[in-house]
């Protein structure tokens, strides 16, 4: 596996086990605009993901 491939498998498993109160916490810490737009879209990505597997088809 590439290094660039690496660091990629590594940040989605860290967006995969990251849990929606630690995200909220990151948005809430957040100190730049821009900051707290890439943690609301990570969130936002997460809410899709479950809402998807509750409702049984694709959203994302």
């Amino acid at each position: 596996m590439a290094n660039g491939e690496k660091l990629n498998r590594e940040l989605y498993l860290k967006f995969e086990y990251c849990s929606f109160r630690e995200l909220e916490e990151l948005l809430l810490a957040a100190h730049t605009r821009e900051e707290k737009a890439f943690y609301r879209s990570l969130l936002n990505l997460k809410l899709q993901i479950a809402q998807e597997r509750v409702v049984g088809e694709k959203l994302v």
